[in-house]
């Protein structure tokens, strides 16, 4: 089942109510009667760009399928900023925003707001400020990266094969997103992960652009049988006999063919996922330290992400001039939303949607 949908459909919130009158593509939920063709297993092609331009008028808020959106790509995550006329970044510290993601058989699975960077540069003034058209997360042009992300709690993992004491199974996603090197780049990441008697064990994991590994990809010491039967655990300390712990991880080398960047932001989201329970939260944050908006070189931005010593972690939840929404998901079975509000009584808006595609669908 394929439905054609001009832009000019995405405006205010009934693109939400329009979307869902219609069904949801194929590769998104819809079984598209006897001639529907299942989509292949998605491919990576690379975070290729797919972009488009709303406007928002004062109080205006836009919600849309990405689907519809975006059809062109399967997984991956989105960047909008605020543009001027001519599609320069300007700075228009009013944008907030929210992302759901739906299974489309049978349940809501999260929502989380997007991660907001405030600009200093004076509204409207372009925020462009090296010229070389890329978003730089410096603290000159939109704020800074965290230095390290901090996530509270998670409950001891398990597979497939190995339900968890409270019914169920526990197989947490952590969202990657490289805020520094490119798509040429692949970036590692160190992991501190305590358990509930303060013991801590090191790990790394690569990735490219952007992943969603489950936590027993990144490391076995997320898993319930390690946490309960290979650490000096306490006893007295569980959730119904479920072993838990929390853990903090930073970027720590970003390698491409022509460049090594030593310590480059990224950020991360972990989903939390219980049974047929899923949650979400965007994670603490300390430090700060610059990042970019995916560069188009195999040499990056000619820039590292090193912290930067003595500046303080940047205060979210407020409305910026860029946000980045940390997952689409267009794979069949799966629907997302993507909100975006212009917070601004006075003056519209004109944003400019990046999403960055890392998987892809070929039928």
């Amino acid at each position: 089942m394929s439905i054609s949908i001009s832009r000019r459909a995405f405006t205010g919130s009934a693109a939400l109510i329009v979307g869902a009158a219609l069904a949801t593509p194929s590769f998104a939920g819809d079984s598209g009667g006897d001639t529907w063709d299942p989509p292949s297993q998605p491919q990576d092609i690379g975070c290729t760009e797919f972009d488009r331009y709303q406007t928002l008028t004062p109080n205006d808020t836009l919600s849309l399928i990405t689907a519809y959106h975006n059809p062109d790509q399967a997984r991956g995550y989105a960047v909008v900023y605020a543009v001027d006329d001519a599609g320069d970044a300007i700075s228009f510290n009013h944008l907030i925003g929210n992302q759901m993601v739906i299974n489309g058989i049978d349940r809501f699975e999260y929502s989380v707001n997007p991660v907001d960077f405030r600009s200093s540069v004076e509204e409207g003034g372009a925020t462009d400020l090296d010229g070389d058209d890329v978003r730089d997360l410096d603290g000159a042009e939109y704020e800074t990266c965290p230095d390290e992300l901090l996530v509270p709690r998670f409950i001891g993992q398990t597979t497939g094969a190995q339900p968890g004491a409270l019914g169920g199974f526990f197989n947490g996603n952590l969202i990657l997103i490289d805020l520094n090197s490119g798509a040429d780049f692949n970036t590692s990441v160190d992991f501190l992960t305590y358990n509930d008697n303060e013991e801590v064990f090191s790990g790394e994991y690569s990735f490219s652009c952007w992943d969603n590994p489950r936590l027993l990809e990144i490391s076995g010491v997320f898993g319930q049988s390690f946490l309960k039967n290979s650490t000096d655990h306490d006893d007295n300390e569980s959730v119904g006999g479920r072993e838990t712990g929390w853990f903090r991880f930073q970027g720590a080398l970003a390698n491409s063919s022509a460049a090594t960047i030593a310590d480059p932001a990224v950020y991360g989201v972990y989903v939390e996922r219980v049974g047929g329970y899923t949650a979400a939260d965007l994670p603490f944050e300390s430090g700060a330290r610059e990042g970019h908006v995916l560069p188009r070189s195999i040499f990056g931005d000619n820039s590292d992400g090193a912290a930067l010593v003595g500046a303080p972690a940047v205060e979210r939840r407020h409305p910026g001039s860029l946000l980045i929404y940390p997952e689409f998901n267009n794979l069949y079975g799966e629907m997302t939303l993507f909100t975006i509000t212009n917070s601004s009584s006075d003056d519209e808006v004109r944003v400019h949607f990046v999403y960055y595609g890392k998987y892809g669908l070929t039928n």
